[in-house]
Formats: C-alpha cells, sequence, structure tokens
C-alpha cells in the first residue's frame, strides 16, 4: 500500500508541474516601438525629432523565475526600416513572449545595409544663436551591434509580463548622448551642405569628419529599452 500510495502521489506531483509549465508558456503580447531621445542637448541649443534605423536581426534572451529562461531571434534579410516613432507600431517587431517574472533580459540587434545605405540616420535642429539656426542630418553607413538590458519604468531590471496584458517598450535611439563630447564650437563652425534646398549641418564618414569620427566611437553606448 506504501509504495502505490508513493506511486500515486509522484503522478499527482508531475501532473501538477506540467500544469505549471503550460501556465508560464501562455503568452503576453510585447509590441517592441523605436523612438529617439527628444530632450534638448548642448544646453538648449541642439534636439531631434526625426530619423530611422534599418535592422537586421533581433533576439531576445531572458532569464525567469517561473518556467524555463526564453530565447529567440528574428532575422530580416531585406532590413527592417523603422522611422523614429512613439505611434506607429511595427508588426515585425510583435512578440508573443512567455509570462512570467524575468530578472534579467538581454536585447541585441544589429543594423542592415550595403556600404551605400545609411544604418541610420538622424534629423534635428541646432540653434546657434543670434538667429542663426541649421537643420542638423546625421548619417551612419557602417554596420552596428547594439546589446541592451532593459529595465521596467522605475529603472529596475527585474520584469513581469502577464498573460492578457499587453506592453510596449520604448527602444530609444539617443543621439543627444551621441552628440554629447561634441562642442558648439565645432557645431557653429561646421560645413554647411545643401540637402533638398536647405543649407543643413550635414555629417557622415565624408562631410565634417571631425565631428563625425567624435560620434561614431559612441553609437554602440546611445540606446536604452524601457518596459
Amino acid at each position: 500500500m506504501l509504495k502505490a500510495g508513493a506511486f500515486i502521489l509522484i503522478v499527482l506531483c508531475a501532473g501538477l508541474v506540467s500544469c505549471g509549465d503550460e501556465k508560464w508558456n501562455e503568452p503576453t503580447d510585447v509590441r517592441f516601438i523605436v523612438d529617439i531621445n527628444r530632450e534638448a542637448g548642448q544646453g538648449g541649443k541642439l534636439t531631434f525629432s526625426d530619423g530611422y534605423i534599418v535592422l537586421g536581426d533581433f533576439s531576445f534572451d531572458g532569464d525567469r523565475v517561473q518556467g524555463d529562461d526564453v530565447y529567440f531571434t528574428n532575422s530580416y534579410p531585406e532590413g527592417l526600416n523603422i522611422n523614429y516613432d512613439l505611434n506607429p507600431l511595427t508588426e515585425d517587431l510583435y512578440f508573443d513572449i512567455p509570462q512570467g517574472t524575468y530578472t534579467k533580459i538581454k536585447i541585441s540587434f544589429s543594423t542592415f545595409g550595403s556600404d551605400d545605405d545609411n544604418h541610420i540616420m538622424v534629423e534635428g535642429i541646432y540653434n546657434a544663436g543670434h538667429e542663426n539656426v541649421f537643420p542638423v542630418r546625421f548619417e551612419y553607413k557602417a554596420k552596428e551591434s547594439f546589446t541592451v538590458f532593459p529595465k521596467n519604468s522605475e529603472d529596475v531590471d527585474e520584469i513581469t509580463l502577464k498573460k492578457d496584458n499587453p506592453v510596449t517598450p520604448k527602444i530609444i535611439i539617443d543621439p543627444v548622448y551621441w552628440f554629447q563630447p561634441v562642442s558648439q564650437n565645432l557645431l557653429s563652425d561646421a560645413d554647411l551642405v545643401d540637402v533638398d534646398g536647405t543649407q543643413t549641418i550635414l555629417i557622415n564618414s565624408t562631410t565634417n569628419t571631425d565631428i563625425y569620427n567624435v560620434i561614431a566611437g559612441r553609437i554602440g553606448s546611445g540606446v536604452k529599452i524601457i518596459f
């Protein structure tokens, strides 16, 4: 009788574990959006509002308290062009991710394009003073990889996903951070280039290269993700 009772108990426990695992496999609707830091930099003289990034891949690696850890990766062989905007959602960045408490999430992605294409582009305005206001356009054609450890809205690593509670994490590209070491003198002395009929501070690997070289070394660090 003891052996039979023990066998029944083991079967019941196995059933409970199975049910528990099934619960933690239930998905949360997670929809990533991409935007830029729209706060003013350079003492309020430099702001950014437009642009895009082209992704070649996107991966999610999460450590969970309940159930198995979660990993997946998506590839975009034609490139995924995303405009910076808090409103539009990109279906290729919609994911069903198992619910649970994640103690750590690592998100990685890299840019896509040929050597002649912009992988990253940002546009903004620089106010040089004395009514001299110039558009700014930064172009980046090199492939770049990013690894980001997201935080929740309270700046904590632990993130909880719940079934039937969709979330829209924000991927924030930060050109304000990229431009931090660029002095106002460099910007004020930059060469102006005609872009679509407007005199513009164009910054890329062949134009205003002194500014470009300062920014290029900071690109990989200028991203955060908030759940």
